[in-house]
């Protein structure tokens, strides 16, 4: 539910991907990796999705945020548009605690 998943051994790289169906208006994770602690947590209010991500140091972050098109998904600076998907835009995020918007 949460979306955290293991990219590589030694989780070098990890994705963020949330499972945002109806009926469900929240969820969190964390783990304690290698390279410290990952962490995601993500919340419905009305269509909006708010997601917080937590990247330890010397690793990188997929974050899949749910949304239709670029322009419904808010990323931080410093995390970089990758490419869209059906119902996700993609970011790159490198360490660092980061904030996330997009609509459900």
């Amino acid at each position: 539910m949460a979306g955290l998943r293991p990219g590589d051994a030694g989780y070098w790289t990890f994705t963020v991907r949330p499972d945002a169906r109806d009926g469900v208006d929240w969820a969190r994770t964390e783990l304690d990796t290698v390279r410290g602690r990952a962490a995601v947590a993500w919340s419905r209010i009305d269509k909006e999705i708010r997601m917080a991500v937590r990247v330890p140091v010397g690793a990188t972050a997929e974050v899949h945020v749910p949304a239709a098109a670029r322009d419904e998904a808010e990323a931080p600076e410093g995390a970089v548009y990758v490419r869209t998907e059906p119902g996700y835009v993609v970011f790159r995020a490198p360490h660092g605690k980061w904030a996330f918007r997009g609509r459900a």
